[in-house]
């Protein structure tokens, strides 16, 4: 028997039966999770989630730097005591006023 005769024998038969496979089919497919209606996020829901989140971090950011800094209260007292202390600044700050070209060359001598 050559290819061509068993083509034409194929051709010529038929199955007995009714072939139904979309029962069993469609069965299989619900079985499968990639077949599951698809939840969709609407713009809003992305919008306001943004938000929220953007607000956590910052709020996170404030209480960990309120929390972390140490503040040198008796340092920043002393700064602004010498800068309120005339008696240490005033002297220089009239001098200066008085005659800038004395004061500046006074330091250097050329």
């Amino acid at each position: 028997m050559t290819v061509e005769e068993g083509l034409k024998e194929l051709a010529g038969k038929n199955y007995p039966g009714k072939v139904d496979v979309v029962q069993g089919v469609m069965a299989e497919v619900m079985k499968h999770p990639y077949m599951q209606p698809v939840r969709r996020v609407q713009p809003w829901q992305r919008i306001v989630s943004t938000t929220v989140a953007a607000a956590l971090v910052a709020l996170v950011v404030n209480v960990v730097t309120v929390r972390m800094n140490s503040y040198d209260e008796e340092g920043i007292g002393m700064m602004i005591s010498q800068v309120q202390n005339y008696e240490y600044y005033g002297s220089t700050v009239e001098n200066a006023a008085v005659n800038p070209v004395d004061y500046f060359y006074e330091e250097y001598d050329f």
